[in-house]
């Protein structure tokens, strides 16, 4: 035979040796083998052509056969090896926060052909990666991605409370924290996505928008072209004051009322609301720690402190979140935002540290404060993640079937019935 073997002849030439090694004429099994691998008749009776060669000669030439098909097998069949990255030009790491900067976009490149690009102030984390692809957090921003498609290609986007299911397509994808606001527009392709208010997985196919407000309970699926994207709401104080904007009358001179008024409307220093308001969270951490970080920490709203921690993790200062959220489980203890503080304190201790005892207590809380709460799907299949890291097998599958039971198609489900197989 010329040329390199196909797959599907090598799969045949294993087949016919599982056949004829189980007749009970070993010599004829072994001719009959060779015959195959010569591109001869396998069929039962096909006259044996030439003369018998000594038995030696048969194992002797099934173990180089059986050596040229382990070669070839290893040229053929996809590698079992985990996936690398690049950002920009540097290795990527898992586990590593990829940040863009304010004023450019950042590409990662994986190494099956798969690219993501972050627009300009856009976080994101790797926290897993393996043959088939990877799961992607997606702290805040926006990204555009191309997945490359494979039979068993698997990748996962991570956001917010939600969970986007891909297997090859082109889309984009934004969250943005502070509003609770998601939008992906698919290009090519199909995902299904799993979160609060669309339930799920909900297939979002080429061609569609998804949109969903968390903070107004609702959701909108459209097709065609998304319309324009709206503007930031307004933060509570001005920025800056626009060039050429009309503004109060020039003061007389000794008139000291309207020097005061002039001067109450001549523009401030942004505070760190404002910053986070426009997406500049190392800014807004700069202006925290200005004003006082441990200040803020003690005096701050449930909602505030929450939003500090995002500002210290979106910063890369994980102290200051853990401080954020620790309070917030302390000063408003039994509240929404208590709960969610369990969660996102899990969730850091899983991705950041490996800690995965810690990770499946604060987990285990939250499902215990809100156990039908808009994070509950993804901190209960962290929470198998968690038992199946540390060995607890038992564990595990107990987890596993406790998600099945809720949410027998959500993003976790093929693993918790992996596990379930096992038994």
């Amino acid at each position: 035979m010329s040329g390199r073997p196909s797959l599907d002849r090598l799969r045949e030439l294993g087949r016919a040796q599982d056949q004829e090694l189980a007749a009970q004429d070993l010599d004829r099994a072994r001719a009959r083998f060779l015959e195959s691998a010569a591109g001869g008749s396998t069929r039962p009776g096909a006259a044996r052509v030439g003369r018998s060669r000594p038995r030696w000669i048969a194992p002797a030439a099934f173990a180089a056969l059986a050596g040229v098909c382990a070669v070839l097998l290893l040229v053929l069949l996809p590698s079992s090896r985990s996936l690398s990255f690049a950002v920009g030009s540097a290795e990527g790491q898992v586990g590593t926060w990829i940040a863009a900067t304010a004023d450019a976009p950042l590409p990662v490149r994986f190494s099956d052909g798969t690219s993501l690009a972050l627009d300009a102030s856009a976080r994101a984390r790797v926290v897993a990666a393996d043959a088939r692809g990877a799961r992607v957090l997606l702290e805040g921003g926006r990204l555009t991605a191309t997945v490359t498609h494979t039979a068993t290609s698997t990748w996962n986007f991570d956001v917010g409370p939600f969970d986007v299911l891909v297997t090859g397509t082109r889309f984009e994808l934004s969250w943005s924290p502070v509003r609770e606001e998601l939008k992906l527009v698919l290009r090519e392709g199909s995902v299904a996505v799993s979160g609060p208010l669309v339930g799920g997985p909900r297939t979002v196919a080429a061609g569609e928008t998804l949109e969903v407000f968390c903070q107004e309970q609702r959701f909108e699926l459209t097709r065609g072209e998304p319309s324009a994207a709206a503007p930031p709401p307004p933060s509570s104080t001005p920025v800056a004051v626009s060039p050429g904007a009309s503004g109060p009358a020039p003061a007389a001179p000794g008139d000291s009322a309207v020097t005061a008024k002039a001067a109450d409307t001549s523009p401030r220093r942004p505070g760190w609301r404002d910053l986070v308001a426009a997406d500049r969270y190392r800014e807004a951490m700069t202006a925290a720690e200005a004003e006082g970080f441990d200040g803020l920490v003690a005096r701050a709203s449930a909602a505030d402190l929450l939003l500090l921690a995002d500002v210290a993790r979106f910063s890369g200062k994980p102290e200051r979140a853990a401080a954020a959220l620790t309070a917030t489980r302390t000063r408003f203890a039994g509240s929404g935002e208590a709960a969610k503080a369990a969660f996102h304190l899990g969730r850091m201790a899983f991705d950041q540290r490996r800690s995965y005892a810690e990770a499946e207590r604060w987990f285990g809380v939250y499902l215990g404060e809100q156990p039908g709460g808009s994070f509950a799907q993804e901190a209960l299949g962290r929470v198998i993640e968690c038992r199946a890291l540390m060995g607890s097998a038992s564990g595990a599958r107990e987890a596993a079937r406790r998600y099945l039971a809720l949410y027998p198609a959500g993003p976790h489900a093929a693993h918790a019935e992996s596990l379930l197989e096992e038994e």
